[in-house]
């Protein structure tokens, strides 16, 4: 099973994208703080881990902690469309911004 990460303000974000090790590289005056508890429950970091882990297509796992800001379905679409399949949505997504804008000038 694999761990998520859930943001205080944010809510549940796993693009970790790379980690880079200095072996050599010390900081001793580096203070460490204790991570800000957001899933306060033992039932609801179960809820969270199985939301995760076995169904995070959904985004459900990312919605248990209230959130200032959330993915438009804009967004949503894009991150579920496959990179080689994203140019036809980019341009579909920049017509209908274009639209909107013409509707807000014309208004």
């Amino acid at each position: 099973m694999c761990g998520v990460c859930i943001h205080p303000q944010y809510g549940g974000w796993f693009a970790l994208r790379g980690v880079l090790i200095f072996k050599n590289i010390e900081c001793p005056s580096l203070i460490q703080e204790k991570p800000i508890d957001v899933i306060a429950t033992r039932e609801k970091r179960i809820e969270l881990l199985e939301k995760f882990n076995y169904c995070w297509q959904d985004w459900t796992y990312r919605d248990l902690t209230e959130t200032v800001e959330k993915y438009s379905e804009d967004q949503k679409q894009y991150f579920a469309t496959l990179p080689k399949d994203r140019k036809e949505l980019i341009l579909s997504l920049k017509s209908k911004i274009k639209l909107q804008s013409e509707e807000i000038r014309g208004s």
